[in-house]
């Protein structure tokens, strides 16, 4: 099998490791795991910080980056008896999903609907779970909530969006950029302010007086004043992300007198247990499985050859959902 790992660059330049394809043993499933033979894989932000030396995979997972992917099972741990070699599936993984080989846990594995192509698997695990856990399970989101997205435009935002609109919320988002503001209002967020404008806190005070139950933050410490703004008294905070920044002052009397709750949390820290009970409930639910169901938005597809400009792509931000390694280009 091959796989990336991040290699120091050149000592004359003074860019970030880079990605590289090197040859490794493939490696042999435990009794409960499951050896896909990888399709398509998903791109996500972690993996930037993880070249980076910010974000270092957790204990026991390897260096290889990628926390989710989509292809054919070719082998079956000893212990697995509700999957077949060749079923189509997509996993959430601690690591290894920029690979042509990985193993996964058989309780963080999805079927791949009928229809779906590999590459729009690929990009469903991360984004899902996250969703999912955030709103639902920390959230606890009901018919008739108002749920306010950050970065509804990225993979996990646009996930957010059609999911929690699914839901029965009503769902308002922020992006960066005017452009990105009325693609997101074609996936069913309204309305959606600019974040990075001067009056955006006024603007969403306007757009939305009754203000939010939920605030999905995907940014961190450049947008806590429009989530305090937004939340509404009794509201939850879920902070899932910091790339802006991870210090915001915040007054605790404001917290105790509008009974303000903040959570926080990452899924590629959790034990295993939790990211089984995450995946279970998503799989009982079945939100994405439906005909009509929820579908990832895809930014783009790159062939393995191509990681490098993926992930330069996907440091430059200003997508609309997520970027897959695709290989079968």
């Amino acid at each position: 099998m091959r796989h990336v790992l991040f290699q120091d660059p050149d000592p004359a330049s003074a860019g970030p490791p880079v990605p590289v394809w090197a040859d490794a043993a493939t490696p042999t499933p435990g009794p409960e795991q499951v050896l896909i033979e990888v399709h398509a894989a998903g791109l996500n932000r972690a993996d930037l910080l993880q070249r980076d030396a910010d974000y270092r995979p957790p204990a026991g997972e390897s260096a290889v980056p990628g926390l989710e992917c989509a292809g054919r099972i070719v082998a079956l741990g000893s212990r697995v008896t509700d999957l077949r070699i060749g079923d189509r599936v997509c996993a959430l993984l601690g690591s290894g999903g920029y690979a042509t080989h990985v193993v996964a846990p058989r309780a963080q594995v999805l079927a791949v609907p009928d229809g779906w192509s590999m590459t729009e698997a690929a990009a469903l695990p991360e984004a899902l779970a996250t969703a999912w856990w955030n709103l639902r399970m920390l959230g606890g989101l009901r018919p008739g909530d108002r749920v306010l997205v950050h970065a509804a435009n990225s993979g996990v935002g646009t996930m957010a969006v059609r999911l929690a609109r699914a839901l029965g919320a009503s769902v308002a988002g922020t992006v960066r950029t005017a452009a990105l503001a009325e693609r997101v209002r074609l996936l069913g967020a309204d309305p959606v302010v600019v974040s990075t404008a001067a009056d955006a806190e006024r603007t969403l005070r306007e757009q939305a007086p009754e203000g939010f139950d939920i605030v999905l933050d995907l940014v961190g410490a450049a947008v806590a004043g429009l989530t305090l703004t937004g939340l509404r008294t009794g509201g939850r905070w879920l902070c899932v992300g910091v790339l802006s920044g991870d210090e915001v002052a915040l007054s605790l009397r404001t917290v105790i007198r509008r009974r303000l709750v903040l959570t926080g949390g990452s899924i590629r820290s959790l034990p295993a247990a939790e990211k089984a009970a995450i995946i279970a409930d998503v799989r009982r639910r079945g939100p994405w499985a439906a005909p009509d169901g929820i579908r990832p938005v895809l930014a783009a597809a790159y062939p393995p050859a191509g990681v490098t400009a993926a992930l330069e792509h996907l440091e430059r931000g200003g997508l609309l959902g997520k970027i897959v390694l695709d290989f079968s280009r």
